[in-house]
């Protein structure tokens, strides 16, 4: 299986082996179809759109302790290593089983392949809410803790 992070934006390029799956903290409208965080569907191009990695998402306890890139937060340094988000994000995933999440995803790609039956190997990609050029993100919090457990991830880039 192949895993890889990117954002939201970048679902627009993707082919239908590719499957986008949501841990941010709020998804965009469009990623469900405009009827609710519940709903899943398949896009005009045959990308599965909707579906959410609720373990992966950051907790209740995060909100707010990041003003963002654009923020303006005393607290905020904008340095991935002092930030108090990524901090608590890190410890959130430490809790989890990686191998057993991991293998989790590479049998949901395997059951939406049948149900989609789209071609070739099924790519997970774990979709954050910023672009790569946000310092904030949590995008490099998920690859570190992938990583850490032995699963090779990056950020998708379009060809």
């Amino acid at each position: 299986m192949r895993l890889y992070t990117s954002y939201f934006y970048q679902i627009r390029f993707f082919e239908p082996n590719m499957i986008p799956i949501s841990t941010a903290i709020w998804d965009p409208k469009w990623f469900h179809d405009f009827q609710g965080a519940r709903h899943i569907y398949v896009d005009k191009r045959g990308v599965i759109n909707g579906v959410r990695a609720e373990a992966l998402r950051p907790g209740p306890g995060l909100e707010g302790t990041c003003a963002g890139r654009e923020g303006h937060a005393p607290w905020c340094e904008h340095d991935p290593s002092k930030c108090s988000f990524l901090r608590g994000y890190m410890a959130q995933l430490i809790k989890l089983d990686c191998n057993d999440y991991a293998r989790r995803l590479e049998n949901l790609g395997i059951k939406l392949k049948r149900l989609a039956g789209f071609r070739g190997e099924p790519v997970i990609v774990l979709i954050v809410y910023e672009s790569p050029s946000n310092p904030c993100s949590e995008r490099a919090t998920l690859q570190r803790w992938f990583s850490m457990y032995g699963h090779e991830i990056s950020e998708w880039k379009r060809n």
